[in-house]
């Protein structure tokens, strides 16, 4: 009959009244066992200190990837980019066929709800969308644009897109030199993309059908 020995260190299997262990471990590691400092691993059936994780657990978590970017994450939920780019924001993703991510919302938890029901971010949106809803203008909020700058790939995510317009709809809450600055890279990127915008600021807010009526050639 073959000798049973210790999956651990080797040594005769612990035999007690003429029965030798069914997990095969020798007298010192059966106490271990007992004692709570050992336990075998479910997936891979190898003994290792209960204190640690196994070694297939380490070895996979290596090998996990950031759930919003896909880079290596060094076993963490999320690089440390991304961590830094959104620790201080809501996030939503959409994961389809558990292997793949999709960015659904990265700027913020959208929670002003429209005449129509659709939430956004801001009032000054939700006034916004209102008069478009009042107004019977179809619109589409935040679709986004795809395009290539650099040789690099962006996105660009309008406040509205209204279809039978072809026109989008970029709302410029402050009116800084920076935001000005922006507003104005803004308005010449959609001309290079070879779309057509109409930027509003906080002024326009006052009188929404003043600013876009005349623009989108409606009574």
């Amino acid at each position: 009959m073959e000798e049973l020995k210790c999956p651990i260190c080797g040594e005769p299997t612990n035999v007690y009244m003429g029965n030798a262990r069914k997990d095969h471990l020798c007298r010192k590691h059966a106490k271990e066992l007992k004692d709570g400092l050992i336990e075998q691993c479910q997936d891979c059936g190898k003994w290792h200190k209960a204190s640690e994780e196994c070694e297939c657990k380490k070895h996979n978590s290596e090998k996990l990837t950031c759930l919003i970017c896909g880079k290596p994450s060094n076993g963490k939920h999320f690089c440390l980019d991304c961590w830094k780019k959104y620790k201080d924001k809501s996030i939503d993703l959409r994961i389809n066929n558990c292997s793949e991510t999709e960015v659904l919302d990265q700027y913020g938890n959208l929670t002003i709800e429209c005449d129509d029901g659709r939430k956004v971010r801001s009032r000054a949106e939700a006034l916004i969308s209102n008069f478009f809803y009042n107004n019977k203008i179809r619109s589409v909020y935040e679709k986004t644009i795809y395009y290539e700058e650099d040789g690099t790939n962006k996105t660009l995510h309008p406040d509205f897109y209204l279809p039978d317009y072809d026109i989008y709809i970029e709302y410029c809450e402050l009116t800084n030199k920076p935001y000005l600055k922006k507003k104005e890279y803004t308005q010449n990127l959609y001309e290079k993309l070879g779309f057509k915008v109409i930027i509003m600021d906080d002024k326009d807010l006052n009188s929404i059908a003043g600013c876009l009526k005349p623009k989108l050639k409606i009574n």
